[in-house]
């Protein structure tokens, strides 16, 4: 199955990172597809990509003008991944916070439990696996992830997890021009979106470590920007807007 599958990865400023994630998939899964998504980084981050495309024919680049914002940067991805008609399709963060080898797990407990997203969590089964997380950004993070369960009826533990396999007929029955997040609330948004059509999802226990190398993208707008879409999503669900 990891023939027909994708790993889409937004990237902005991961140089560093960028080249030892691609390898680093390439050796574990040598027929999977890879779609990187740049935002024009400062610090050459789709040169990187640029040269090793030259020896991965599996590997492709989206040059985006700036920054964009993570979740259009997803977004443009998903649409690209449809069209070329990948199965499944994976996201994660290029950073190594996510373990490029729990993807076979996500890919396997997806189709064993014939679900439509299988979400790699950080606090399933009523656990906290983080690792080398400062106490306030873990603190946040949870009290994120209860607070969205609690008000909005989403019963993922872990709401905002960026590491994910979808089948490719989950993102079919949504319109994701209709996604209005452009940062991190993304995360939520698709999983709330892909719940509204009573389609199946899944978590999957993972180890979420702290990045390798380079610097958390992680800021107080982001939180912002989270309340303003909860909001505007469960008025859109109450009025039966949210399609």
């Amino acid at each position: 199955m990891i023939d027909s599958s994708i790993v889409i990865i937004p990237t902005y400023n991961e140089a560093l990172n960028v080249q030892p994630m691609i390898e680093k998939l390439f050796e574990l899964y040598p027929q999977i597809s890879i779609l990187i998504i740049d935002d024009n980084s400062p610090d050459k981050t789709s040169m990187v990509v640029e040269a090793l495309q030259k020896l991965h024919p599996r590997l492709f680049l989206i040059n985006r003008a700036g920054k964009l914002g993570l979740g259009t940067a997803y977004l443009e991805g998903f649409e690209w991944a449809l069209s070329k008609k990948f199965k499944f399709i994976f996201q994660m963060d290029c950073d190594f916070s996510h373990d490029p080898k729990d993807l076979q797990n996500l890919l396997n407990e997806l189709i064993n439990q014939n679900s439509d997203l299988a979400i790699g969590s950080r606090y399933s089964e009523s656990a906290i696996r983080t690792k080398d997380w400062p106490v306030h950004r873990l603190a946040l993070s949870y009290t994120a992830a209860f607070f969205l369960r609690t008000f909005t009826g989403l019963k993922t533990r872990d709401a905002l997890g960026g590491f994910k396999c979808f089948r490719i007929e989950a993102l079919e029955t949504i319109n994701l021009k209709n996604i209005i997040s452009k940062g991190y609330v993304f995360q939520f948004e698709i999983n709330y979106k892909i719940h509204s059509k009573d389609l199946k999802i899944i978590e999957v226990p993972i180890l979420f470590s702290q990045r390798v190398m380079g610097v958390s993208k992680m800021n107080f707008g982001i939180i912002l920007e989270a309340v303003n879409v909860i909001l505007i999503l469960r008025i859109k669900k109450f009025t039966d807007r949210l399609h």
